[in-house]
């Protein structure tokens, strides 16, 4: 029995139903070991309010005994980006278990060139994500990348990457798919002018002999 005569099936019986250690602990008055034990011999898994609630070191054990698949791509050195394009896991859960676990951050890529490679993920239809670090530790905000100890902004090094020049000017998205970063769906100030430039003439030659002109 443990203290004050709550038994280990009473414990249980409390995790079972979604208390956590720290509700068990008052209701039944007993240690972290007695509901540990409890646990382990009914086969409890530990919810993840309860995981929260333990020693640094049980709290990896308990996560990663959770989410084996996560905690190991975790530390393999799988991004967070990557496990949840895959569909392995949610957000909430992917960074849960990086936190817990204290994964280290990502190696930086030693130039631009690699980092474009290992981050831009391109689709069937012609378009291309960014599945690399963000302004934002949970995966949103804007795309950053680093190289050569400094901060780059990706769309402006696709588009460099691709037209073997600078941009000048905002870099924009000339296709509708959010947050493309495709070179050849990129435009800087002189594209954009030429493209407009293009559709002005364009117009003008349709309201000169139509549209079914040759």
């Amino acid at each position: 029995m443990s203290p004050r005569g709550a038994s280990l099936q009473q414990i249980a019986d409390m995790l079972r139903d979604g208390a956590t250690y720290l509700q068990v602990k008052e209701q039944l008055h007993v240690s972290s070991r007695a509901i540990k034990e409890a646990r382990e011999a009914y086969g409890v898994p530990v919810s993840p309010r309860a995981i929260d609630e333990l020693p640094p070191e049980q709290q990896r054990a308990a996560i990663t005994a959770r989410y084996p698949r996560v905690a190991a791509m975790l530390r393999e050195g799988t991004t967070p980006r990557q496990i949840m394009a895959a569909g392995i896991a949610s957000r909430s859960t992917v960074y849960k278990v990086r936190a817990v676990l204290q994964t280290p951050g990502e190696r930086r890529a030693g130039t631009v060139a690699e980092a474009l490679a290992r981050y831009t993920e391109p689709t069937s239809d012609g378009h291309a994500r960014w599945t690399g670090p963000t302004t934002r530790a949970d995966g949103t905000g804007q795309p950053r990348l680093w190289a050569h100890n400094r901060r780059h902004t990706p769309r402006r090094e696709a588009f460099r990457a691709h037209h073997h020049r600078a941009p000048e000017g905002p870099v924009t998205a000339t296709c509708t798919y959010p947050g493309c970063i495709a070179g050849p769906h990129l435009a800087d100030e002189p594209i954009r002018q030429a493209a407009a430039e293009d559709a002005r003439l364009n117009a003008q030659f349709d309201a000169i002999f139509g549209t079914n002109a040759p």
